[in-house]
């Protein structure tokens, strides 16, 4: 498991390159996002933030529905896999059914 200074950081790089990829400066991005500069520069190096400021960014840069399925359990190969195995018989059939059909 990764440290929580290590996912900061990654986080931070990603929402960089997404920032630089619409070719905004951080104060642009900040003023989309209802934030300071400094905040920006702060979720971009790895720094703790308030998680609302790390939400607002997300949000001003177009990623929030990408993080939102990105989360979805769905999409969460671990959690479907723990949840899958302590289901009765008769219910992961009908998960198996309704995963066949597109449904998850």
């Amino acid at each position: 498991m990764q440290s929580d200074a290590k996912i900061l950081t990654s986080i931070g790089l990603y929402l960089e390159q997404a920032r630089l990829a619409r070719r905004l400066k951080q104060s642009e991005l900040a003023e989309r996002a209802g934030v300071t500069r400094q905040t920006i520069g702060k979720i971009e190096s790895g720094q703790p933030v308030q998680s609302k400021n790390l939400i607002k960014t997300i949000w001003a840069l177009g990623l929030d529905e990408a993080l939102c399925q990105a989360l979805a359990p769905e999409n969460d190969a671990l959690a479907r896999s723990l949840a899958f195995g302590s289901l009765p018989k008769k219910i992961r059939s009908k998960w198996d059914q309704a995963d066949e059909q597109g449904e998850f």
